[in-house]
């Protein structure tokens, strides 16, 4: 793929931009009419997006962001590091999930230098509950790779940003338009659908050729002067208006430019790949105690998921059957051996495509000694809040609060 901002298609520069196939029209010298926008091109498998149309897109939807666009807090700093962690919450994320993870984060990191100097502890406990914590990480690699290479200061290059862990074409190109006001594209998921949509792009967006027609057609819609503006203006349509299900088009400004619209054919576009398969999880925790302190383990640096984070012992099980055996083999790897132990609390818990059935014991009493060198360690309850967590152990943990253990 071509990365943003690259090539010739990017801004107004040409009459018309090639996109795909081998049919088009001739792009119009004409002034743009005025509103409503509505369709002057056949625009199903055209290769060209006439000038004059893309202006009257353009117009439309920044006409319509500057009154429908959403409060959001990282809209009202024009710092580019802002932008760039609001950028890598709202990765797989939602915007009012992250509204308040991201004040938490800017208080306790309120600039770059603050961050690059934190421990990767703290980070990560400042990130639990938002999820996919590898962007916490690339995070923070990412701001002392800034500190020791750029001085602290994040580069404003497209490609220079991809250098960044975390950041690929889609983050590059939001940080650059937004944060830097270059004439730069972004793809993300809504932008995707929007764009599907409008065209009537009927194969899988997530593969060439299309996953690089979108860079294409997005670069070529891009307003000159006011990337930053138009990106997130097509990111809210598709966030607000052209949603996955249910799409608000009476409430759209590109309505009647909307191929799928006049076809009918919204809800079957974007031609997505069929979802994964749920996958069934059983998860036994076991709460151990001793002398009004409880057992917790770190995960190794190298674990595929949660790396470094901390948890009370736990195993997956294939049935409950085997929940008796397992509690008792949780405890020995680290010498010790539970006596006694009631069940504490069970609920559900989601990850990606896993659903997780999630039953905490607790171990009330306990025989052997913690073996020295294991990344297990006693902790009073009250220090867990210190510890990152994943979110599923934190709940266990916020139900001690409440216990009588």
């Amino acid at each position: 793929m071509r990365a943003p901002g690259s090539g010739p298609g990017c801004g107004q520069g040409r009459d018309a931009v090639r996109l795909i196939g081998p049919i088009g029209t001739t792009a119009s010298k004409q002034p743009p009419p005025a509103r409503p926008v509505t369709a002057n091109y056949p625009v199903t498998n055209s290769p060209v997006v006439p000038l004059a149309t893309r202006r009257q897109i353009g117009r439309a939807l920044l006409r319509w962001y500057k009154e429908h666009q959403r409060d959001l807090p990282w809209r009202k700093s024009g710092d580019p590091y802002a932008v760039w962690v609001s950028e890598i919450m709202l990765q797989q994320t939602r915007v009012e999930s992250v509204r308040e993870y991201y004040r938490r984060w800017m208080l306790a990191f309120p600039s770059l230098d603050l961050l690059a100097a934190a421990s990767e502890q703290d980070v990560l406990r400042r990130w639990q509950g938002l999820g996919y914590y590898s962007r916490a990480r690339n995070l923070h690699r990412a701001a002392q790779m800034v500190v020791a290479e750029w001085g602290g200061k994040l580069p404003k290059l497209p490609k220079e940003l991809q250098r960044l862990p975390g950041i690929g074409p889609y983050s590059a190109g939001a940080i650059a338009s937004i944060a830097f006001r270059q004439d730069v594209p972004i793809v993300d998921g809504n932008v995707v659908r929007v764009l599907c949509r409008l065209f009537a792009l009927d194969t899988d967006p997530t593969r060439a050729p299309l996953k690089n027609t979108l860079w294409e057609i997005a670069e070529s819609l891009i307003v000159k002067g006011q990337a930053g503006a138009f990106n997130q203006a097509l990111m809210e349509l598709g966030a607000l208006v052209c949603t996955p299900q249910k799409p608000r088009c009476s409430d759209c400004p590109l309505s009647r430019v909307c191929e799928a619209h006049r076809l009918n054919r919204t809800a079957s576009l974007p031609a997505l790949p069929k979802a994964a398969a749920v996958t069934r999880v059983r998860n036994i925790a076991v709460v151990a105690t001793r002398r009004s302190r409880v057992l917790v383990v770190q995960r190794p640096q190298d674990a595929r998921r949660w790396p470094s984070m901390w948890e009370f012992p736990n195993m997956d099980v294939l049935t409950k059957t085997q929940i008796p055996s397992t509690i008792n083999k949780l405890l020995a790897p680290l010498g010790l051996e539970i006596q006694d132990r009631k069940a504490l609390m069970s609920f559900h818990h989601a990850v990606t495509r896993y659903r997780i059935e999630v039953e905490a014991f607790a171990a009330t009493k306990i025989s052997g000694k913690l073996r020295p060198r294991s990344a297990a360690r006693w902790v009073h309850p009250d220090d867990l809040e210190e510890l990152p967590m994943p979110a599923a152990q934190r709940r266990i943990a916020r139900a001690l609060e409440k216990s009588d253990l």
